[in-house]
C-alpha cells in the first residue's frame, strides 16, 4: 500500500490486511489508518500470506468507489520513482485525481423490501434516487440508526465511499455574437471593464466555438458575473448547434512541408506503434496546424490525444484553437483551474467524454486509456521540469508513456533542446522539418546593435538611435512593438558609488532588487522586502544609485521619451494579479497598446498579428549565469522573441548587446538553430555535459551551516562508496549559498548514460540529521 504522503522520511509503501468482504486490485484508492489519522492510499500490490505472521497488520478501512489509477498510470509513477529517485507515495500523489482528499463522501445504495416503516422509507428513497449521501439517508422520514444498520447487516443496503455525483450543468454553448462589436468593446470600454474585455479577447481566438458559461469563466479566468454581464449585453449569444470540424474539413491549406509532416504523423498513428518525432519548424511555420490535423486523425480512428504546453499562460490560446476544431471533445487540465473544475475534467477524460486533453505539466497524468498521440509543444522549455517533489521531467514521462501505450509522441519547437536534437541527429528521433513560415511571410529582418560603440562615443542610452527611430515609426504607422528584457523590477540592485556595497537579502545570498513602483527593495527568491536607503548603510554616503536595468526602468524611459505612446508592461510582478495577463493581451490584440515591454512571458508562443517590431534591450543578461545551459537559453529566448515579429506583415528585430560576436547572440539574431547546435554540441562533448552524460545534483540544506557542511561531506562519502562509474564535483556551496534562510551545499554527479537510476541512493539512505534536508535532483533544471 502506498500512502498519499510525500515526505521523504517515510517508507515507500506499507503493508495492510484486506478484510474478507473487500475486493481490491492494484491501483485502487482506499482509506487506510495511518498513525492517528485516516488517509488515502493506493494499492501497489496484493500478496497472499501463506504462513502465519507475527505482524499485527492494520486492515484497510474502505475502498474508494470509482477511483482507480490505471495500469498505464501506475507504470508511469513506477518510472518516476525509479528514474527520478522519488518515493512511490510522492509519485502516486502527483497522478491522483485532483481534489480527492477533500471531496470524498459516504453514500448508500440498495434495493429490496423493508420490514419496518423506517427500513421501507430508506429503501424507497434509494429506489427513487439510485444512491444517497449519508446526510440524505438520515433525512428520510422516520429514519433510525437501527433500521440502517439492519439493512446493511442483511446485505440489502451497501455503504460506500467515493466522489460525489457530478451536478448537472446547463450545457448551452455561447459564442461571440459579433467579432467586430467585441473588438470595438475592447477598444472603447476595455479600460473601464477589463474583466469583460479580457474574456472577449480570449474568446476571439475562436469566435465561433460554443462554450458553456462555466467554461468561459474558467478559460478567461473571470467570474461568473462577468460572463452573465456579457450575455445580458448581447456580446455573447447562445449557439443553436455545435460544429466540430474534422481534419479534412478545415479551411487552412497546408504547405508541402506541413503536409509531409502531417502525413508522416498520420501514418504512425494508424500503425498503432510507438514513434517519437521532432517537429522542427522556425517560428511561424505552422506547427500548431500540423498538431491539430494529427489530433483529428487520431480521433478519426477512435484514439485519444494529449496536448501538453509548458506554461499555463499559453493554455487559453491553445484551448481556443482546439475547441474551435474539436468542440466539447476537449478538456483542460492544469493546476491553475479551480479544484472542482479540474476534477470534473479529470472525470470527463476518464469516462471517454473528452478524448482530447490539453494542459501543462500535471496533464501528463490525464486518465486517457486509448492514447494515439501525445503532443509536446515548445519541448525546449524549462518549465517542463518539476522543481519540487517528485522532480520529474515531463519530456521523459511523455516518451515513457508513449512507449508503454504504443502511441506517437510529437515534440515541437523552433529551438529544440540540445539533448533532443542530438537524439534526432543520432536517428533515435525522426526529425520533421518546417523550414519556412506557413503564411509565406519571410522571417523578420534582424539588426544587431553593438552597445560598446555608444559607450566609445560617450553616448550611452537604454535604447539605441536605430531602435528609437523604429519604435516611433512603428507607432506612427499604426503597428505595434515588443520590447524584451529578461529582468523585472527597476534595477538589478542598489550600488554605493563610494564603497561599492550593494544591499543584500538577510535570508538569501543575493542582492536586493530595486523596485520603483511601489518603491522598495525586494528579494526575488524569498520575497523579503525593505525600504530603499537614503544613504549607504555601510559608509553613510549619499551616492547610492540603482545599478542595471529592468522592465520598470525601460517602461519609465519609454514613457518619458515617447509621451503620447500607449505602453504596457508584463512581468511576474504584473502577472501575479489575477486576470492581468489576459487584460494586457486583450489590449494588445485590440490595438489599444502600441508597445508591450516584458520578460520571457512575451517570448513564448504568442501570436500578435500587428506586431512588426521587436527590440531586445539587453541580450547578454543570461550569459553570466553559472549554468552550462546559459548559452542555449539565451539563444532560445532571442530566437523565440524575434519570432513574434512579422507574423502577418514584414517585421524587424533589433538586438542590443555588449557581446554581439557571442554565438548565442549572433546565431540567435540570425535564427540559425543548426549552426548554433553545431557549436554548442562541441562544447558539451568537450566538457562532458548532457547529452553525453546524465547529471544528478544532490543538494544538502539547513539553517545550521556547520551541520550542512558535515552532512555534505558524509553524502559525498556515500556517493563515492556506491557509484563506481560516476564523476563527482564537491561538496561545495551552491552558487546561491543561502536561500530562504537555509545554507546550501551540493555534490554534482555525472553518470554514464548506461547507469541505472535504481542504483542511485534514495534520499533516506543519506541518513542526514533532522535539521538537514537532502534533495536528489535528477536531470536538474538549474544548477544554482
Amino acid at each position: 500500500m502506498v500512502p498519499d504522503i510525500t515526505s521523504g522520511e517515510l517508507a515507500d509503501s506499507y503493508t495492510y490486511s484486506i478484510p474478507s468482504d473487500l475486493r481490491l486490485q492494484r491501483g485502487d484508492a482506499v482509506l487506510i489508518p495511518f498513525g492517528h489519522r485516516t488517509i488515502v492510499g493506493f494499492v501497489e500490490r496484493i500478496t497472499d500470506l501463506v504462513e502465519e505472521t507475527d505482524y499485527d497488520l492494520k486492515p484497510v478501512q474502505e475502498r474508494i468507489d470509482g477511483v482507480t489509477l490505471s495500469e498505464n498510470l501506475l507504470k508511469l509513477t513506477d518510472f518516476i520513482a525509479d528514474e527520478f529517485v522519488s518515493t512511490s507515495g510522492a509519485a502516486i500523489a502527483a497522478a491522483m485525481p485532483p481534489g480527492i482528499r477533500t471531496r470524498l463522501t459516504t453514500y448508500y445504495e440498495g434495493a429490496g423490501t423493508g420490514e419496518t416503516p423506517a427500513q421501507v422509507s430508506i429503501l424507497s428513497a434509494l429506489e427513487r434516487r439510485g444512491r444517497l449521501s449519508e446526510k440524505a439517508v438520515r433525512a428520510t422520514p422516520g429514519f433510525t440508526e437501527v433500521a440502517l444498520k439492519a439493512l446493511i447487516a442483511a446485505g440489502v443496503v451497501t455503504k460506500n465511499v467515493g466522489l460525489p455525483a457530478e451536478r448537472k450543468t446547463n450545457a448551452a454553448g455561447y459564442t461571440v455574437d459579433d467579432a467586430r462589436n467585441a473588438r470595438e468593446f475592447i477598444r472603447t470600454s476595455g479600460a473601464k471593464k477589463p474583466a469583460q474585455a479580457q474574456c472577449l479577447a480570449v474568446l476571439l481566438e475562436s469566435p465561433a466555438t460554443p462554450m458553456t458559461p462555466a467554461e468561459i469563466a474558467v478559460l478567461s479566468r473571470v467570474s461568473d458575473a462577468t460572463v452573465k454581464a456579457l450575455i445580458a449585453d448581447g456580446l455573447l449569444e447562445m449557439a443553436e448547434t455545435e460544429t466540430i470540424h474534422s481534419a479534412n474539413e478545415t479551411k487552412v491549406k497546408l504547405n508541402s512541408d506541413q503536409l509531409r509532416a502531417a502525413t508522416s504523423i498520420e501514418t504512425a498513428i494508424k500503425a498503432g506503434e510507438f514513434s517519437h518525432k521532432l517537429l522542427f519548424g522556425i517560428t511561424g511555420s505552422g506547427k500548431t496546424e500540423v498538431y491539430l490535423r494529427s489530433i483529428g486523425q487520431a480521433l478519426a480512428i477512435g484514439k485519444q490525444a494529449l496536448y501538453l504546453v509548458p506554461e499555463i499562460a499559453l493554455t487559453a490560446q491553445v484551448v481556443g484553437q482546439l475547441k474551435a476544431r474539436f468542440g466539447r471533445s476537449v478538456a483542460v487540465m492544469h493546476s491553475g483551474l479551480p479544484t472542482g473544475e479540474r476534477l470534473r475534467n479529470w472525470r470527463r477524460a476518464a469516462s471517454g467524454d473528452a478524448p482530447v486533453v490539453v494542459g501543462a505539466r500535471s496533464a501528463i497524468f490525464a486518465p486517457l486509456n486509448n492514447l494515439g498521440l501525445i503532443v509536446l509543444d515548445e519541448e525546449h522549455d524549462g518549465s517542463y521540469k518539476q522543481d519540487n517533489a517528485p522532480r520529474y521531467d515531463v519530456r521523459a514521462l511523455a516518451r515513457e508513456r508513449a512507449q508503454n501505450e504504443n502511441c506517437v509522441l510529437v515534440a515541437g519547437s523552433a529551438t529544440p533542446s540540445v539533448e533532443t536534437f542530438y537524439r534526432g541527429i543520432q536517428g533515435e528521433i525522426e526529425v520533421l522539418r518546417l523550414p519556412k513560415r506557413a503564411a509565406a511571410m519571410a522571417l523578420p529582418e534582424v539588426h544587431v546593435e553593438d552597445l560598446r560603440e555608444a559607450y566609445k562615443a560617450k553616448k550611452p542610452s537604454m535604447l539605441s538611435e536605430r531602435l528609437r527611430k523604429e519604435l516611433a515609426h512603428t507607432a506612427q504607422v499604426g503597428e505595434q512593438s515588443l520590447l524584451f528584457i529578461n529582468r523585472r523590477a527597476f534595477a538589478r540592485s542598489l550600488l554605493c558609488r563610494d564603497c561599492g556595497i550593494t544591499p543584500q537579502c538577510p535570508r538569501c545570498s543575493v542582492a536586493l532588487t530595486y523596485h520603483a513602483r511601489p518603491l522598495h527593495l525586494r528579494c526575488h527568491h524569498c520575497n523579503y522586502k525593505t525600504n530603499v536607503f537614503d544613504r549607504c548603510p555601510a559608509c553613510g554616503s549619499l551616492r547610492i544609485r540603482p545599478l542595471g536595468i529592468g522592465t520598470q526602468r525601460v517602461e519609465e524611459f519609454v514613457r518619458r521619451e515617447f509621451p503620447g505612446m500607449k505602453v504596457e508592461r508584463l512581468d511576474r510582478d504584473i502577472a501575479s494579479r489575477r486576470g492581468a495577463v489576459e487584460e494586457i493581451f486583450a489590449r494588445v490584440r485590440s490595438g489599444e497598446t502600441q508597445t508591450l515591454i516584458g520578460t520571457q512571458m512575451i517570448a513564448k508562443g504568442l501570436d500578435f498579428e500587428n506586431v512588426t517590431l521587436v527590440g531586445v534591450i539587453a541580450a547578454d543578461i543570461g550569459l553570466s549565469i553559472p549554468d552550462y545551459r546559459s548559452t542555449e537559453r539565451t539563444f532560445q529566448l532571442i530566437t523565440q522573441v524575434a519570432g513574434r515579429a512579422g507574423r502577418k506583415k514584414p517585421g524587424r528585430v533589433i538586438v542590443q548587446s555588449f557581446a554581439p560576436e557571442h554565438p548565442s547572440i549572433r546565431l540567435g539574431a540570425a535564427q540559425d538553430y543548426e549552426a548554433f547546435y553545431a557549436e554548442e554540441i562541441k562544447e558539451r562533448q568537450g566538457a562532458q555535459y548532457p547529452p553525453f552524460v546524465r547529471l544528478v545534483n544532490v543538494i544538502i540544506s539547513g539553517a545550521d551551516r556547520a551541520a550542512v557542511h558535515e552532512a555534505a561531506a558524509k553524502a559525498k562519502e556515500l556517493l563515492d562508496d556506491r557509484l563506481d562509474t560516476a564523476t563527482m564535483y564537491g561538496p561545495a556551496e551552491c552558487a546561491l549559498a543561502r536561500l530562504h534562510g537555509n545554507w546550501r551545499s551540493h555534490v554534482l554527479v555525472k553518470l554514464p548514460l548506461s547507469f541505472r537510476m535504481t542504483e542511485f541512493p534514495r534520499t533516506r539512505e543519506f541518513d542526514a540529521p533532522s535539521n538537514v534536508n537532502i534533495t536528489v535532483d535528477v536531470d536538474p533544471g538549474n544548477l544554482m
